[in-house]
């Protein structure tokens, strides 16, 4: 490998520890910060197919850790609404300009962000509605197959409920799983998953694993709303820059060109 690969590995390997650090102290938001910073290192279709790639072994180990608080009435509408439109979400992915995905992502991250921070003042609700998991997961699963950003709509409506803790991380994480293994499996039919991408999520997931762990550890130092709201911060100035910047420069030889699979030659 040259120096120039090795580099990106690192820097991608920087990014998902990172990013899971903060999924493990906040909760979620490996997919924000991952996409958020990944698409600077490698071209923006490939940053997603990895981080869709790479999360599900890290979501896999959060489920396991709180599978004893599941709740499966809430559960199974929100990945009725996730099954019905993330191939929605994969359709925008596969059919818009390489530029105005960094865009579109760039929108989705300041969205969810805003939103993220607006939910931490709404008070609970002692009722779960069946419509409003449908809803959460649908939005979940669309900007999830669309972006790779499916936590904050599932995780803003968990915390509405008057819920545990235990109850609420179990939700999210269960959600994530599926969704990113739903993707992830769509990916691979679709033809996406190639060589330079499994290098590539193979180091992000081991590390985002890494990430995890110093999460946990940091989270019982570290105050929960201060760390979100400064990590907030510098994911919005990331959006913005992404709105701004567009494509960027083209992709360099680490990049990845796939087609998806033509339904012509598969007649």
């Amino acid at each position: 490998m040259g120096a120039e690969i090795w580099f990106m590995l690192l820097a991608i390997g920087a990014i998902s520890v990172f990013a899971g650090f903060v999924h493990s102290a906040v909760g979620f938001g490996f997919g924000i910060v991952a996409i958020s910073l990944v698409p600077f290192v490698i071209d923006a279709r490939t940053a997603h197919v990895v981080v869709s790639m790479s999360s599900v072994p890290m979501l896999v180990m959060a489920a396991w850790a709180y599978r004893e608080g599941i709740e499966w009435a809430s559960l199974k509408q929100a990945l009725l609404g996730a099954a019905v439109f993330l191939p929605v979400g994969l359709y925008l992915f596969e059919n818009v300009s390489l530029d105005w995905l960094v865009r579109g992502t760039g929108l989705a991250i300041l969205g969810m962000v805003l939103m993220s921070l607006r939910n931490e003042d709404i008070g609970a609700d002692d009722t779960t509605s069946k419509g409003s998991c449908f809803i959460a997961g649908a939005a979940g699963g669309f900007l999830g197959g669309a972006v790779s950003i499916a936590g904050p709509p599932i995780a803003a409506f968990a915390l509405k409920q008057d819920w545990s803790q235990a109850r609420f991380k179990a939700f999210v994480t269960q959600c994530l799983l599926v969704i990113a293994t739903y993707k992830a499996g769509l990916l691979v039919a679709r033809g996406y998953f190639v060589d330079a991408a499994i290098w590539q999520s193979v180091v992000a997931a081991a590390l985002a694993i890494v990430g995890v762990q110093l999460g946990v550890i940091a989270s019982r130092r570290i105050p929960a709303t201060p760390f979100k709201r400064l990590v907030a911060a510098a994911l919005i100035l990331v959006a913005l820059l992404m709105m701004g910047r567009g494509q960027g420069a083209p992709p360099e030889e680490n990049s990845m060109e796939v087609a998806p699979v033509s339904t012509e030659a598969a007649s």
